[in-house]
């Protein structure tokens, strides 16, 4: 199946060109002229369930993401090394990893990646895919997944979905708002986010798990963005939804160990 390029992608996203989302998706889309990634051995194509899946299939897991900086915040971990922070995460009980790859505005890496992918929990390659090299990076680094944003894939959503499957990738399709529900549909996904900041202006909302799950009855529903405290993500979980993506919490705080430990607890209360 033909995909687009990448700068026909961008072009049609209608951001405003000071966004942080469209600043970010020019400089990847620069970034990937002439782009190579190493090819992955051939995968068998994926609808059932994989290895990130069924890490959080129990429920009210944590993705816990390795993330430098952003677009509004800067560097904000800038130089934390890999190897420690995601031991704490193990050693806390993360479900999963996520893993930024985008080095120009989240200082992240490929290479970060395919370190992370040796240690156990299955991996979240977390970027602005835009292209089918993308892709068989994330494959060949060893990701269980891979990042889908509806926002910016909308209509080839889809089409993006089935290559990740045909190169064993389980696609996670990320909503930012309700109107984008039919492209994560389309992509018959098994794994549906949903942030809660908006990728234009990186403001913050609160979304509801509850259309959520009426549109995707037997999907794993994850919250992303904005959860702050262990509480945000016991509260989280007490709305419907079945894991939580956290990130700069993690990385700002002085014991990831015992905040993952502290959702832990009280996820015993939050259990029906």
């Amino acid at each position: 199946m033909s995909l687009p390029t990448p700068n026909a992608i961008v072009e049609s996203t209608g951001l405003p060109a000071g966004s942080h989302l469209q600043r970010v998706l020019l400089s990847e889309a620069q970034r990937l002229r002439g782009f190579r990634a190493q090819q992955a051995d051939p995968a068998t194509h994926r609808k059932s369930p994989g290895a990130f899946e069924a890490a959080l299939r129990p429920g009210q897991g944590v993705i816990a993401e390795f993330k430098q900086g952003s677009p509004s915040l800067g560097p904000f971990a800038a130089g934390t090394p890999l190897l420690p922070q995601l031991g704490r995460y193990i050693e806390g009980g993360a479900a999963a990893f996520s893993i930024l790859v985008e080095p120009a505005f989240f200082l992240g890496s490929a290479a970060d990646l395919k370190t992370a992918s040796t240690l156990g929990p299955p991996c979240l390659y977390k970027g602005f895919l835009l292209a089918e090299a993308q892709l068989d990076e994330a494959a060949a680094c060893g990701a269980s997944a891979v990042l889908l944003i509806a926002r910016v894939l909308r209509d080839h959503t889809a089409a993006f979905a089935e290559a990740a499957r045909l190169r064993g990738l389980e696609p996670l399709v990320e909503l930012h708002d309700l109107t984008e529900i039919p492209f994560a549909q389309q992509a018959q996904a098994r794994l549906v986010g949903i942030n809660a900041r908006d990728l234009s202006t990186f403001t913050l909302g609160s979304p509801s798990a509850a259309p959520l799950r009426e549109a995707f009855p037997d999907a794993v529903l994850i919250r992303e963005s904005g959860l702050a405290t262990p509480e945000d993500a016991l509260a989280s979980f007490e709305a419907g939804f079945d894991a939580v993506l956290m990130g700069e919490a993690l990385m700002r705080s002085p014991d990831p160990v015992g905040f993952l430990r502290r959702i832990a607890a009280g996820r015993i209360r939050v259990a029906p």
